[in-house]
């Protein structure tokens, strides 16, 4: 009876002493990587998105239909063919060309296709719907001041030719506000600067509109068109005012963007 009853106690601690079994670990997600279409805008005036999902296929997005094009051996480049299209890369631009029953290699000459920045864009003609005014007053030739009507004119213009650089955080300090212009929408974006109006006066301020034609393109390839006027002010001309105050800036761009043009 004894050692019956040492015992019991010895193999409940033994039990105790074995170690817990562990709670598997989880297994690791598989890593996705996000492709991104690429844009381009054809010399016909169509836009062309690729997915290049791996090395031997890419997906065309022309107008509402997608084509699924396969790799095939070229010379130079990459050369895709499926859908009756053949889609042939080098370097950062493309040529689109139809395929002809039974061809291989397309015989078409197809259109050749680039990045939305090296694509151009036309502004409307002044005196057109979303133009500049028709204005055919002959241009004072003298010299203007930095702080006349002209003045607050090429403070707006150095102010786009700076955005158009990608220069928006020092185009900004011409800016009353200071913010910079949010350029991540666009492959480029350009401007026309019109004459401006007369120089107005309110609650110690000196105001002036200046027209403004704005275009370009999206990152999208999408043609991107906008019209308005750009309000500048400075201080009056009072005793004490310091030269910084008496500098043009720019209070306010109103801007309203008209439909894109057809892209065919």
């Amino acid at each position: 009876m004894t050692s019956r009853l040492t015992v019991i106690p010895f193999l409940a601690l033994a039990a105790c002493s074995q170690p817990a079994s562990q709670p598997a670990a989880p297994k690791p997600e598989p890593k996705t990587v996000a492709m991104a279409w690429v844009h381009y805008v054809c010399e016909d005036g169509r836009i062309l998105s690729a997915l290049y999902a791996d090395n031997e296929t890419a997906q065309l997005k022309l107008g509402d239909t997608t084509h699924l094009l396969r790799i095939v051996r070229s010379g130079s480049g990459a050369r895709y063919t499926g859908d009756a299209l053949q889609w042939w890369t080098k370097g950062d631009e493309g040529m689109l060309a139809p395929l002809k029953p039974g061809e291989d290699v397309a015989s078409a000459p197809g259109v050749t296709c680039v990045p939305p920045a090296r694509a151009p864009v036309d502004p409307p003609a002044p005196g057109t719907p979303g133009g500049l005014p028709d204005d055919r007053t002959p241009l004072d030739e003298r010299p203007f001041t930095p702080e006349s009507a002209q003045g607050a004119a090429n403070v707006l213009q150095t102010y786009y030719a700076l955005v158009e650089s990608g220069r928006a955080a020092e185009a900004a300090k011409l800016r009353t506000d200071g913010r910079p212009e949010d350029l991540k929408p666009f492959a480029s974006l350009h401007a026309q600067i019109g004459a401006p109006g007369r120089v107005e006066g309110a609650a110690g301020s000196l105001f002036v509109e200046v027209p403004v034609v704005l275009y370009g393109r999206y990152a999208t390839g999408a043609e991107y068109h906008a019209s308005g006027t750009a309000t500048l002010r400075r201080v009056n001309d009072v005793p004490g005012a310091t030269a910084e105050q008496l500098r043009w800036r720019i209070e306010k761009i109103e801007a309203t963007p008209s439909a894109s043009r057809p892209t065919g």
